[in-house]
């Protein structure tokens, strides 16, 4: 009979290597989260770059900056006070970026100059082995790396590429891309050719257009331009026609000396970008108002020429591609050196460009706004179970669980994978939430005696077909071009409605955080270290146990907070946690019966007219005993009572921290329910 007992104390993880794959927003988040939760985790990142940073390193182009405001893009945990404007640049957001990566000492985990170039499991190894091109060498060198567990955070937009024009390599004169930008160009007195309006062609215009003698801007594809995010805040702290403004040193100086005033001018922010589900929806009032009004924005900013909107104005709605906000660009388009050209580059020559009318237009410098490689079959090879390439199962109908993972990949997460990129709300706070999901993972394959995992096919096939289900009520399934679709190759325009939205998470980012907070184990198949299901018990000891200094701290832990029988009780907070997953503070004393409807205590004989889950409160312990019966009599599932001890095991509730579960339910639930909202607005946090 094998033997139950593992070779190492219970609060001891057993040894784990991850292999991460980019030090940009992802990688960075990444190192944060799954060091907090296995502390000895063997982490490696591996960027193609020489430093950190991603796509904020890489994107240097004249009026490269973040859409949102800059106090909306950084981590929930890490504020910054110091942005020196209301919409930031892209080298200020480095700045950020690498501030954050300081701060947690991030740089010894990586190795820059290392792209990688093929991922493979061992099937019989259970490890992932790794090859990488080592471009920090005179003569670049392939290397390789095993690890236990492969992650991903290249994200979506991350292979830039040239246009497929013929004869754009014979040009002459300059040739850039925005996501290669040669920093010597000096587009001073020259004739510029810019191809493209997407994001990046929407901010270089503006950007360049008070410097160049002329210029031509290429136009194939129609797009809403839309005001700019948080355009009131604006509008009180600028002129007319100001796109954005300074922060004066005396704001930024009074933040740090009241967190709270600036926690309440962020939160002001974030709410307004959380605020546009329903403007996704087809059909929806808000919807067709956000359409008027853009239309509107767009007339009124091409007032000088009307006949612009012919080229630009769409007939598919708003968001059904990204939605652009471009400050300056409509009024560069007005200026009378600026060209918008609507026809197809058909060639490219020495000196000029040439459209689909035969028409020949001579520049000096061609830009390429053209973007990146999104198709979700694109990037180095990974193979899984049976060789199975992930890029070709993912080529024109992913499948994944939640966006992070796949069947026949074990140990293997994405960040920013297929369907997981947030279409409204904020990008950011989902990608924290991924990371956080991937590093209970890690942690339970670190402590659990996990080997493998990866997700159960049924639970992949159930995302994929929700996601398909879900889109065919938003308008990103109307008729656009989008990198958030992908078809299979010859798809009539006709069949475009059929496309799949493959980029895009199935909800909003509120959706998400929500949806990733817990793991749900039942829908993993999960192998243990030496067929031990018993393995995560241990030898029978801590590690304070096999401590030969005997370290008092560690023998004594569960005494930090004591009592004393002479003083009275102690109020401290309670916990109150309802299906909606939120916490609320208030003073209760402990060992009483605490009950709660329609915002008011009640006795315990008040439980026959208002049924209500009645929990009893204990001691220190923060035991609890309840019949939870749930929303209207309905039972609450098992999987609730783990999610409650887990975050009692991770520390986020105090020790002294009595639990309630208080559920809305019969005709009280919805005066009940906004009680409990008007609690959330007042001292609550998120669990």
């Amino acid at each position: 009979m094998a033997s139950l007992i593992s070779d190492r104390p219970v609060d001891i993880s057993r040894p784990l290597k991850v292999i991460y794959i980019g030090a940009g927003v992802s990688g960075i988040i990444a190192a944060i989260e799954f060091l907090k939760s296995v502390p000895s985790l063997e982490l490696v990142i591996y960027e193609k770059n020489p430093e950190v940073g991603g796509t904020w390193y890489e994107n240097r182009y004249p009026g490269c900056a973040c859409d949102i405001p800059s106090h909306g893009y950084q981590l929930s945990y890490e504020s910054w006070t110091d942005w020196s404007q209301f919409y930031a640049g892209s080298s200020e957001i480095l700045q950020y970026w690498k501030l954050v990566a300081d701060k947690y000492d991030i740089q010894k985990y990586i190795r820059f100059q290392h792209k990688c170039t093929e991922a493979r499991w061992d099937e019989v190894e259970c490890r992932w082995t790794v090859k990488l091109l080592r471009t920090d060498l005179k003569e670049h060198q392939t290397v390789e790396d095993t690890a236990d567990v492969l992650i991903t955070g290249t994200g979506l937009l991350n292979e830039w590429r040239w246009p497929f024009i013929p004869g754009l390599e014979d040009f002459k004169g300059s040739l850039l891309h925005t996501a290669n930008w040669d920093e010597s160009f000096d587009p001073t007195d020259k004739r510029v050719a810019v191809i493209g309006a997407g994001s990046s062609g929407i901010q270089v215009v503006p950007a360049l257009v008070d410097k160049v003698k002329a210029m031509d801007h290429y136009v194939r594809g129609k797009t809403w331009i839309s005001p700019q995010l948080s355009e009131d805040v604006l509008r009180q702290n600028t002129t007319a026609g100001m796109s954005n403004f300074d922060y004066a040193p005396e704001q930024k100086a009074a933040w740090k000396q009241d967190p709270e005033a600036y926690l309440a001018y962020r939160k002001s922010l974030e709410a307004r970008l959380q605020g546009m589900y329903e403007v996704t929806k087809r059909g929806n009032p808000r919807h067709e108002h956000a359409r008027r009004t853009y239309e509107a924005n767009m007339r009124e900013r091409l007032k000088m020429r009307p006949d612009l909107l012919e080229n630009l104005l769409p007939q598919f709605p708003p968001l059904c591609k990204r939605l652009t906000p471009g400050p300056g660009y409509l009024e560069a388009l007005t200026a009378e050196h600026v060209t918008v050209i609507p026809g197809t580059v058909v060639k490219v020559d020495e000196t000029s460009v040439i459209t689909d009318d035969a028409v020949r237009r001579p520049v000096d410098a061609i830009i390429c706004a053209t973007g990146f490689e999104t198709a979700p079959g694109s990037g180095f090879p990974i193979y899984g179970e049976d060789r199975i390439n992930l890029r070709t199962k993912q080529a024109y109908r992913p499948k994944t669980y939640l966006g992070l993972c796949t069947n026949n990949f074990p140990n293997f997460f994405q960040s920013l994978g297929p369907n997981s990129f947030q279409g409204a709300g904020s990008l950011l706070i989902v990608i924290e939430h991924l990371h956080k999901y991937m590093a209970k993972i890690l942690r339970k394959m670190a402590y659990g005696n996990i080997r493998t995992i990866q997700p159960k096919q049924k639970q992949v096939e159930n995302f994929t077909r929700y996601c398909e289900q879900y889109f065919k009520s938003t308008v990103y399934l109307d008729n656009c071009k989008s990198w958030y679709k992908i078809s299979e190759p010859g798809t009539k325009p006709e069949d475009k409605r059929r496309e799949r939205v493959t980029a895009l998470w199935p909800g909003s980012s509120l959706h998400a955080v929500k949806v990733l907070q817990e793991v749900r184990w039942e829908d993993f198949d999960m192998e243990t270290v030496d067929e031990n299901e018993f393995g995560w018990f241990g030898n029978g000891g801590t590690i304070a146990d096999f401590e030969a200094s005997g370290n008092t701290e560690a023998l004594t832990w569960y005494l930090d907070t004591p009592q004393f029988v002479h003083e009275p009780v102690r109020k401290t907070p309670s916990t109150a946690i309802i299906e909606r997953e939120m916490v609320r503070n208030e003073p209760v004393e402990e060992g009483q019966l605490y009950q709660e409807t329609n915002g008011c205590s009640q006795d315990q004989d008040a439980e026959q007219d208002h049924p209500i889950t009645t929990p009893m409160i204990q001691d220190d312990e923060t035991e609890v005993a309840a019949q939870d019966k749930g929303v209207n009599g309905k039972n609450i599932p098992d999987e609730s009572q783990p999610a409650i001890d887990s975050r009692l095991a991770g520390k986020e509730t105090s020790s002294q921290t009595p639990v309630v579960s208080i559920m809305c339910s019969g005709n009280n639930e919805p005066s009940c329910n906004n009680f409990l909202q008007q609690r959330t607005d007042n001292g609550i946090r998120s669990v």
